[in-house]
């Protein structure tokens, strides 16, 4: 008796089986050939723009890919991470074999987040995380 009563309880306290989810979700998933041509995308119009070279110098490479996928039908976003040089003021050497001849210095390189989306094959957006995602960002 004392048996039965323990196996009754167990399976009051039992978890309910999961269910089927009653819609079929869509994934939002791209190719990486979707994915590159964002980025290249991205990279055409960085390149193009002045402000970005002022504020974070010119484009070097693309280090990383952190993320892509289709938030809609069409549409490919895509998370990326690329590094920037900047030049620094030209300055003359004043010492050594090279005296008198102007040099111009490198200011290191910063990698910064870049997102982009393109929505039928057009660059929509594209924002540069200048300061990692302390809130300074170029549009």
């Amino acid at each position: 008796m004392r048996g039965l009563l323990l196996v009754a309880c167990a399976a009051a306290f039992q978890a309910p089986a999961p269910r089927q989810p009653s819609a079929l979700v869509r994934r939002a998933t791209c190719t990486p050939a979707e994915a590159n041509k964002v980025v290249n995308l991205a990279k055409q119009a960085i390149g193009r723009d002045a402000g970005v070279k002022d504020a974070l110098g010119a484009l070097q490479r693309v280090e990383n890919i952190l993320g892509s996928g289709s938030p809609a039908p069409g549409a490919v976003a895509v998370s990326f991470s690329a590094s920037f040089r900047r030049q620094g003021n030209p300055f003359k050497l004043a010492f050594g074999k090279e005296a008198g001849t102007t040099k111009v210095a490198n200011r290191g390189s910063n990698v910064s987040q870049i997102k982009a989306r393109a929505d039928g094959g057009k660059l929509v957006s594209c924002s540069i995380q200048m300061d990692g995602g302390w809130g300074r960002t170029i549009n």
